[in-house]
């Protein structure tokens, strides 16, 4: 699709990018943009991967989208009510709100075409599997790969999984790998991406509503961890365990019902940003769950008979590999 570097510039805008007036932007989480556009045609560079194409392929390779989808998407946008001003990115963006009050949901062919992946590329796919859940056997892992339709992106070299909502509609991916490969961008700079990424400028939700709503008519304690690596090693070894997506997301008050009358374990990561988390966390249960509780670390390092500091990060799998590489039984009340 041909457009100027305006219109390329006002469509990043809206979603959700922040174009500076030299036409410079951050695809991913780093310090300084890493992509531009190029005046004359309009399309984009990402000099972190070497990447080129226009706003349409843009959405196909950074968004999921499929060709057509990207395409009558663009197409909607352009037929928005706005001058294309490069000056006036605050009200094309408004004027985007008021015309979508949908979210757009990702499709099951997209979901499918990971699990296509999945099978043509199933060692690798089984090798990530395997360091993500290093404390389910064979079976676990198969059961939830099955369950939660856990897919791979060979390009990106990730464990794919769809996060959905109550009515089981896909609100974005999570995207893994436990130790992604460091590169070389175009211009010759080290580029290190996290182990978790997520579908940008996408609405998430917790992990696994679904579960949530069957914990929540049981008696026994509903674990809430920071992440979803965590959440699918807890899960795989029987613990009624949700997670928000990170030890900074607060919890929507449309699941607060969930959690009436519940026994709740807060198990977040030990460091600051889990120490605070949890703390948040436990602050918005009040008064709602019959009983809140903090899971303390360095109590159950000590219980365990750890000599040494506990690192920082230890975390829910950490505690999980223990108990398994000692031959424990693995209980769930763990304080």
């Amino acid at each position: 699709m041909q457009l100027t570097k305006e219109q390329t510039a006002e469509i990043l805008n809206a979603l959700g990018y922040q174009i500076d007036r030299s036409y410079k932007f951050k695809i991913r989480d780093e310090h300084t943009p890493s992509a531009s556009i190029n005046p004359k045609d309009g399309k984009i560079k990402d000099f972190g991967s070497g990447w080129y194409g226009d706003i349409v392929d843009f959405l196909v390779e950074f968004h999921n989208y499929q060709q057509k989808d990207a395409f009558r998407k663009i197409s909607s946008m352009l037929n928005l009510n706005t001058d294309n001003s490069f000056t006036n990115f605050k009200s094309y963006e408004n004027i985007k709100k008021e015309n979508s009050s949908m979210p757009h949901y990702i499709s099951q062919s997209i979901i499918d075409n990971f699990q296509k992946e999945r099978k043509e590329n199933f060692s690798r796919f089984w090798e990530l599997l395997s360091q993500t859940m290093p404390t389910a056997n064979k079976e676990q892992k198969r059961e939830i790969a099955k369950k939660y339709e856990i897919g791979y992106s060979k390009k990106a070299d990730r464990l794919i999984m769809p996060i959905k909502d109550e009515n089981g509609n896909c609100l974005t991916f999570w995207k893994y790998n436990p130790t992604p490969t460091p590169f070389i961008g175009s211009d010759g700079g080290v580029i290190q991406l996290p182990k978790v990424m997520f579908s940008k400028n996408r609405q998430r939700t917790l992990f696994d509503i679904k579960n949530l709503e069957k914990f929540s008519k049981n008696n026994e304690p509903i674990f809430i961890l920071e992440g979803e690596k965590d959440c699918l090693n807890a899960l795989a070894n029987g613990f009624n365990a949700i997670t928000l997506g990170s030890a900074t997301q607060n919890i929507d008050n449309k699941f607060l019902n969930y959690f009436k009358d519940k026994y709740v374990v807060i198990a977040y990561d030990f460091d600051e940003s889990g120490k605070n988390g949890s703390k948040i966390l436990e602050k918005d249960l009040k008064g709602i769950t019959k009983k809140t509780e903090i899971i303390d670390w360095e109590k159950i390092a000590k219980k365990l008979g750890f000599t040494d500091k506990l690192k920082k990060g230890f975390d829910f799998t950490d505690y999980l590999k223990i108990i398994s590489s000692n031959s424990k039984i693995i209980e769930k009340n763990i304080n």
